[in-house]
């Protein structure tokens, strides 16, 4: 095999007779701790999504799949090449399998996260419409011991009042328009406030804070969305610390994104950077949409 010649792949639906294949190709994948192998049977299972795999001479040796988040709100991720098989065209081919199907069934906008150094993906991303919305990278702060009842749990016929609170807050901005998913990004909608683990009015209805929990090695609660006004953040942040500690929990996360405006207040509220690496958000809109950008 050439050692740059594009491979004639096909791209097809992904099935369970795959899996074997899929756990062979991810085994060596960040040192063995790739997520696939565990969201796998979801992906399989999941009715609104489409799962791709690329096939050669009978082998699945790369993988990607398109995820409905919200209504016309998309998702793209898991995209893998075998690394036998890297630098001959696979995740480009499958990336643009994925855009098609996308093209096809899906509305409003795609997005997907990348390290801030794969230039391949960025230059991939670029060659099919997409735009850099943003850059985010992991703060954290520890848990602080203080009296607070600053944070009541909105209840369920509280939550279009609450989206529209977010949807028209200043801070939004500074999140550029997106709540944290976990690993994945997506504009405030009723459906994902409904599936958070905890959202919060802040301090009588001068905030709203969505939380949820961090399922990896330590279960620690991550901020999903903060929507207050600017000069209050730092506030907000501090009371957050609390109510990590009055969860039993003993710090608080937030993949913030890297904005000179937020760097200060992140600062004062005591939060550090804890990763040394960001991640770049990529958006693209819908050929038929005409509306404005989330």
């Amino acid at each position: 095999m050439d050692e740059h010649a594009k491979l004639e792949i096909v791209c097809r639906p992904g099935s369970q007779a795959d899996t074997a294949d899929v756990m062979k190709l991810t085994s060596t994948i960040w040192e063995g701790e790739d997520y696939v192998p565990r969201a796998w049977p979801d992906w399989l299972s999941d009715s609104q999504g489409r799962l791709a795999v690329a096939e050669y001479q009978g082998q699945v040796i790369g993988l990607g799949k398109l995820t409905r988040l919200a209504p016309g709100q998309w998702w793209l991720e898991g995209l893998r090449t075998h690394p036998g098989y890297e630098g001959h065209g696979v995740a480009s081919q499958l990336h643009d399998y994925l855009m098609a199907t996308w093209e096809q069934i899906g509305t409003g906008a795609l997005r997907l996260a990348t390290l801030s150094s794969r230039q391949k993906v960025h230059h991939m991303s670029a060659r099919s419409g997409f735009y850099r919305l943003g850059e985010f990278t992991s703060f954290s702060a520890p848990a602080q011991e203080k009296e607070t009842s600053d944070f009541q749990p909105v209840p369920e016929d509280e939550l279009p009042q609450a989206l529209q609170f977010c949807l028209g807050s200043q801070s939004l901005v500074l999140s550029h328009g997106l709540m944290d998913l976990g690993w994945q990004w997506a504009a405030p909608a009723l459906p994902l406030l409904r599936d958070a683990r905890w959202v919060y009015w802040w301090r009588d209805h001068q905030g709203v804070v969505v939380l949820g929990e961090e399922r990896e090695e330590e279960q620690l609660p991550f901020i999903q969305l903060l929507a207050c006004p600017v000069e209050a953040i730092v506030d907000c942040l501090l009371d957050l610390r609390g109510l990590a500690a009055s969860l039993n929990y003993p710090s608080l996360a937030w993949e913030a994104a890297l904005l000179s405006d937020l760097a200060p207040i992140l600062e004062k509220a005591g939060f550090q950077r804890d990763w040394d690496k960001s991640l770049y958000i990529f958006e693209k809109r819908h050929a038929q949409e005409t509306a404005p950008r989330s």
